[in-house]
């Protein structure tokens, strides 16, 4: 099997205090009269939808700067999935319009994003957290974007157990079936047992249940609610709007709480109280960056 069509980013330096984060303002988008050709760029999300305030919010940031940025000529759109069987139609319906790219949110994409990106060979498509490892020969127009979630998993789990008072950490997680959260779990885990042999962090993995797949906060906040019984006092959610259940949950009971894959002091402020760090991925980074090799013609997945 030959390398899949990748661009693999390291994270050992994007884990950010919350304390140490400082909000900015937007710009519009490009202006037309300066654009010989406006790039059209679609974005399908996973069932987590943008108001995840995570995975999703922070990867359609990517096309929004993208488009804020005058020297790129993008012109973006988002639209949301309800379940799996909307990642075909919703791919689709960008094919359909014309779009030059097509970002797709999330592993469970990867089979609807490679069909379409073989059936659309003048299309460029980028994948979020997931790449064509079948194919000896991947499609030249799909880029796999990839992350080591371990990093910043790890770097979260050694400030959790160096600040831990009961020696009990909790993680609710997202889908087992999702590398990337297993990624983060089990960095996590390792990073507090670097610093601390004696943590016991507490796991959850929320199971297969279609359309509530990382969007189900108020299973997330129970099971946290479950960990502090046991002892934890700070918990990571590691799941979109299912994870910040549980971030809700370590708020309302005065725990701490660590935040993923973008700032949560900036995205999710509801919660900001709780929260000590997050687990950093910089996912509208690598979007945009993505989307301007298309535009400066040097995509190469």
């Amino acid at each position: 099997m030959t390398k899949p069509a990748a661009r693999l980013l390291s994270l050992s330096a994007v884990l950010f205090l919350a304390t140490a984060v400082a909000a900015c303002g937007g710009t519009s988008g490009p202006a037309a009269s300066s654009c010989s050709k406006t790039w059209k760029v679609g974005l399908v999300t996973d069932v987590g939808k943008l108001s995840d305030k995570s995975f999703n919010f922070d990867s359609y940031q990517g096309v929004v700067k993208a488009q804020q940025d005058s020297s790129l000529c993008v012109q973006g759109k988002a639209i949301e999935s309800s379940s799996e069987d909307d990642y075909p139609k919703n791919i689709g319906l960008f094919v359909d319009q014309k779009y030059d790219v097509i970002v797709t949110v999330g592993f469970k994409l990867g089979d609807a994003t490679i069909a379409a990106a073989k059936a659309n060979p003048g299309i460029k498509f980028i994948m979020v957290d997931n790449a064509d490892f079948t194919d000896k020969t991947p499609p030249s127009n799909l880029l796999g974007l990839l992350f080591k979630e371990d990093q910043p998993g790890y770097l979260a789990g050694v400030l959790a157990g160096q600040l831990t008072k009961t020696n009990t950490l909790g993680v609710v997680a997202g889908l087992q079936s999702v590398p990337p959260v297993v990624h983060y779990v089990e960095g996590f885990k390792n990073g507090a047992k670097s610093v601390n042999s004696g943590v016991k962090v507490l796991t959850i993995y929320q199971p297969e249940s279609g359309a509530k797949d990382f969007n189900d906060p108020d299973w997330g906040k129970q099971q946290a609610l479950t960990f502090f019984g046991q002892g934890a006092d700070i918990v990571f959610g590691v799941g979109g709007n299912t994870g910040n259940g549980a971030l809700v949950a370590a708020k309302e009971q005065g725990k701490k709480c660590i935040g993923v894959d973008v700032d949560q002091y900036i995205s999710y402020p509801e919660v900001d109280s709780c929260l000590i760090t997050s687990a950093e991925k910089h996912l509208d980074v690598a979007v945009k960056a993505a989307i301007a090799d298309v535009v400066h013609g040097s995509f190469t997945p």
